[in-house]
């Protein structure tokens, strides 16, 4: 892999919400029978107001969708999508693209999530891979204790970052 170059990370979860109406309709079109991800769950939580017909139908839209292409479908009231996915489906390794801005939240269990646009979720899920520029990695040493009672987040760290 080189700085600046395309690649290809392979792509193992896919976080979706309900905001995505679209980008399910562009991945009815590409004619496939489902996602290539292992897992693909679609969450209803952002557009929850019900003032008309339009929110449900949307919703219903949905559910149905994710039944018929192998995504599991959160209903409404489930919890707040990248929280549930931390708790529920994260694991150590794996890879995940979601349409959620919180998305890498669920580094946190040590999985690979980059929140990224609709289509490039659909697209990720269709082909199971993401394209993306090769970023300048960089290494972070800790050295040095934690003084006691110190919080994790604390100044008492010295640390320096260490290009490659």
């Amino acid at each position: 892999m080189v700085t600046g170059q395309e690649i290809a990370i392979a792509i193992d979860q896919t976080l979706t919400h309900d905001l995505q109406v679209l980008g399910w309709q562009q991945f009815e079109t590409m004619g496939l029978s489902g996602g290539r991800t292992e897992l693909w769950v679609h969450y209803i939580d952002h557009n929850m107001l019900q003032t008309d017909f339009r929110n449900a139908d949307d919703h219903r839209y949905l559910q149905s969708v994710s039944a018929k292409y192998g995504a599991l479908f959160s209903r409404p009231g489930n919890g707040i999508c990248h929280q549930v996915h931390l708790e529920r489906f994260a694991v150590p390794g794996k890879t995940m693209v979601g349409t959620d801005s919180h998305t890498p939240t669920a580094g946190g269990m040590g999985t690979l999530a980059i929140g990224v646009g609709g289509l490039e979720a659909i697209a990720a899920t269709a082909g199971g891979r993401l394209f993306l520029v090769m970023p300048k990695v960089m290494g972070v040493r800790l050295t040095g204790r934690l003084g006691s009672w110190s919080p994790p987040k604390t100044s008492s760290w010295r640390c320096c970052a260490v290009s490659r």
